[in-house]
């Protein structure tokens, strides 16, 4: 739990370079219900989206369904330069594609997408305006050139005029307190106290107290939060009694709320761990981070940047260049965290953990959780990094095991071949 001091008149820093011809073009994609309870429904899919659609009944849903068989959040679509992505979000009746089970699955426009009783269309639309002429690389300290960032920077505008609760999702690591800063900085609110409580820190017995006071010592972090915002960061950790006080609070209490997670807050929904009407209150403003695994071409301007803010420890202004293409290759699991981490420890000690330097992280016979340990990573992070080194190392194995035969390795590990495929693309 902290205070951080108001800027007055701070407001965010915009960078904009020039990305693309004005006469660019993207596709669209056009999905219609063609079966089940919402036949007739259609919804236009295209790059101009801040973040990936999700199909399912929850209302955090870009295209949300009343079918009884779909799952709260049972699917995700981002397109892309070629074709959408799907992909199934562990829904408990499954997605098929042209009759096929799916886990993951790129689609070209054609295809019969099965979710429950509900069958779903898909075609390519009219071409749109091309979302690479969106010059915006920045929002305040929220840094990033990739497409998946650009998409977001003008929902973040528009965000931060607002005055109701914000959701902000994504993995460990992403920058959600970051953007919760930056966001009350751009706001009308920006001159009024921004109060933190770190949910996950604190027993869940003493989060409402923290949050409400007691009778006998009134004035919790609601009451600090006034004139400006409360930030709740790992929201799901928040026990359900006071997350009604909190949704009751919001309509006559002084303070926008802004809540983090990194949960899948449907699944605690439908568990009777997050409250329904609260979730629907916060749904209102969702954003969504993406891993810095999916921003291309970030991590090379991020490892810059952060070696600039470590420069004078390092004696150097410049990046060494040799590094770059091994953190271009590097998955970072940990996220845009981790890399600032590693950028400080080589700016700060002038050596890396070989977890970084070697051309395939992990060699053989190297103590990757010894190493991930000494390397001081947040738990969510290491735990990470050693769950993707397990997962390549297995791989390899069992391939070589097997000659490179896909469907024997697949076999033999136990597990579908469409999730052996998955998680073989995932660490390569």
């Amino acid at each position: 739990m902290s205070m951080k001091p108001p800027q007055p008149g701070v407001g965010p820093t915009v960078r904009r370079s020039r990305v693309a011809a004005p006469d660019e073009t993207d596709a669209s994609y056009v999905l219609s219900v063609i079966e089940g309870p919402d036949v007739g429904k259609t919804f236009t899919l295209d790059a101009s989206s801040p973040t990936r659609a999700l199909v399912g009944s929850s209302p955090v849903c870009t295209l949300r369904l009343t079918d009884p068989e779909i799952s709260r959040r049972h699917a995700a679509l981002t397109i892309t330069a070629a074709s959408v992505q799907l992909i199934d979000l562990d829904s408990t009746n499954g997605t098929t594609v042209n009759g096929v089970t799916v886990k993951e699955v790129s689609l070209h426009g054609g295809e019969a997408i099965r979710m429950g009783r509900t069958v779903l269309g898909i075609q390519r639309g009219q071409a749109v305006p091309s979302s690479r002429q969106i010059e915006t690389t920045s929002f305040g300290r929220i840094l990033g050139s990739s497409l998946a960032m650009r998409r977001l920077y003008p929902a973040f505008d528009t965000i931060a005029k607002g005055d109701g609760p914000i959701l902000i999702e994504g993995e460990a690591g992403t920058g959600k307190e970051l953007l919760a800063e930056e966001l009350h900085r751009a706001s009308k609110r920006a001159e009024g106290p921004f109060i933190v409580l770190e949910a996950s820190a604190i027993p869940s017995d003493q989060i409402a107290t923290r949050l409400f006071g007691t009778p006998e010592e009134p004035g919790g972090l609601v009451e600090r939060a006034k004139g400006g915002v409360l930030f709740v960061d790992e929201i799901g950790d928040v026990p359900r009694h006071a997350q009604k006080k909190l949704r009751d609070a919001l309509p006559s209490g002084d303070f926008r709320l802004f809540a983090a997670t990194k949960r899948d807050l449907d699944r605690d929904v439908t568990a009777g761990r997050f409250d329904d009407a609260f979730f629907f209150e916060l749904s209102s403003g969702r954003v969504e981070l993406p891993r810095l695994s999916d921003r291309h071409g970030d991590v090379a301007l991020l490892a810059k940047h952060f070696w600039k803010e470590h420069a004078p420890e390092a004696g150097s202004e410049d990046l060494p260049v040799d590094l770059l293409p091994r953190f271009e290759n590097y998955p970072w699991p940990g996220n845009v965290r981790e890399l600032a981490a590693v950028v400080k420890q080589r700016a700060t000690f002038g050596e890396l953990s070989k977890t970084y330097l070697s051309d395939r992280a992990g060699e053989q016979g190297h103590d990757i959780v010894t190493a991930v340990i000494q390397e001081g990573l947040a738990f969510p992070a290491a735990r990470d990094r050693v769950v993707w080194e397990f997962e390549r190392r297995y791989i390899e194995a069992v391939l070589a095991k097997h000659n490179g035969n896909v469907g024997a390795a697949a076999r033999a590990s136990g597990v579908a071949h469409r999730y052996f495929q998955l998680v073989r693309a995932r660490v390569r």
